[in-house]
């Protein structure tokens, strides 16, 4: 006699497995497609939010060129035409000079105090006036600071630094009043309110030209009497081998010095992602054309 085994119901034991594993595979099919998706929405919607904050950079580098030194903006915003948003803010001005540590011309000293370090012969120029966004204003009064650093304990006894304030008077034409200082001990300094110095003025036409005379003049008085005043300042240090830096700082109580570096920080906005690109730029330089990478950018 033969018997006749019922299959039926390890077939539905099979097919119900094989759809187990189906499914499984099918769910984690569908989780890495879902991972990818997101992957891609992110590298997208990151990547518009990161060109946003570009276009946020170039504008307020474009700014910053278009406007008298020290020129500020803070939360400058706008849209772009893939609806993603942007906003910069500019940082041009600080109550001390060197405003930051940027660049290798910057030194801390152990008071946490900031210097601007000039090599033998180099020249630093800054501007004494600054726009505030609605006019021009003049800088009165400030304290100027130089140092030179020496392991032998002796200092030079002759000039190491000579300044020199370059302005505009009321009749158009260029003066200037200078002077050199020498070093007393480890720092030095004078204010703008008591230093004393000069310039050649004219005293009028004679025959074969114009005659000059040495007119004293007080600093402040020649910065009130004139407008777009530029300071500047060069290491003269003559003997290397004592000193060879000079370092130099401005200071005020009352007014605002232009940054020698301005700070750019940009954000780029597109829904939930947000991308920030922060640029240095030295003030007075001209833009690189077609060439943004030339700036350096702190992401």
């Amino acid at each position: 006699m033969y018997k006749i085994k019922d299959n039926r119901a390890s077939a539905l034991l099979v097919a119900i497995l094989i759809m187990s594993v189906l499914m499984v595979m099918g769910l984690g099919i569908n989780r890495l497609i879902i991972a990818e998706l997101r992957i891609e929405r992110t590298l997208v919607g990151g990547g518009q939010a990161y060109y946003s904050a570009e276009a946020g950079t170039e504008l307020a580098l474009y700014d910053i060129v278009s406007n008298v030194d020290g020129y500020e903006v803070t939360d400058e915003t706008g849209e772009l035409p893939n609806s993603v948003l942007y906003s910069y803010s500019i940082d041009a001005r600080s109550d001390i000079w060197p405003c930051d540590v940027y660049g290798d011309k910057v030194y801390e000293d152990d008071s946490g105090v900031l210097w601007r370090a000039l090599e033998p012969e180099e020249s630093v120029m800054t501007p004494l006036f600054y726009d505030d966004g609605s006019s021009i204003l003049n800088m009165g009064d400030f304290q100027v600071y130089y140092m030179v650093t020496t392991e032998t304990g002796i200092y030079p006894t002759d000039e190491v630094v000579r300044w020199k304030i370059l302005g505009i008077d009321q009749s158009g034409f260029t003066e200037a009043i200078s002077s050199y200082d020498e070093v007393s001990g480890g720092t030095s300094s004078w204010t703008a309110l008591t230093k004393e110095s000069g310039s050649y003025q004219s005293v009028g036409a004679s025959w074969g030209g114009r005659e000059y005379e040495w007119a004293d003049q007080n600093v402040s008085n020649f910065l009130n009497s004139h407008y777009y005043n530029y300071l500047i300042i060069t290491n003269v240090i003559q003997d290397p081998s004592l000193a060879d830096r000079l370092y130099v700082r401005l200071d005020s109580s009352n007014t605002e010095f232009v940054c020698e570096y301005v700070k750019a920080e940009a954000d780029g906005i597109n829904g939930e992602y947000v991308q920030q690109i922060d640029v240095y730029m030295k003030e007075g330089e001209p833009l690189p054309v077609f060439d943004f990478v030339l700036f350096e950018k702190d992401i």
